[in-house]
């Protein structure tokens, strides 16, 4: 394994700590959908290809997952909402931030414990 610039473990803090609090309750998915496609519209190192390729790999793979929840899929032509597809998105995106943010400090070798513990 290749060892994993300092700068690619700054520019991750955002991402690790945004993926714990979805992982442990604290926003809901809108939120975390919102603000992560807000951070990375603004993440000049993410959208420069700057991060390591196993990083890029695993957050580029989590977009994807980010993605296929939104809830723009979520409705139907009459605006009537599937409370079952919601709830199953969101169990399926929340379990999907947890394999990334285990994956992202396993690779960065680090343990990334906001002032709140994640139930694990």
């Amino acid at each position: 394994m290749t060892t994993i610039k300092l700068l690619d473990k700054i520019h991750l803090q955002k991402y690790l700590y945004l993926l714990s609090l979805l992982c442990t309750g604290k926003i809901e998915c809108a939120e975390f959908e919102q603000l992560f496609l807000q951070i990375l519209a603004q993440d000049k190192y993410w959208l420069s290809g700057m991060f390591d390729k196993e990083i890029a790999t695993i957050l580029d793979a989590f977009l994807v997952d980010i993605k296929y929840y939104s809830l723009d899929y979520l409705y139907d032509p009459d605006n009537f909402i599937d409370v079952n597809l919601i709830s199953t998105k969101e169990s399926g995106l929340r379990s999907r931030a947890e394999e990334a943010l285990n994956k992202l400090e396993e690779t960065v070798n680090i343990c990334y414990l906001p002032p709140f513990t994640r139930n694990t």
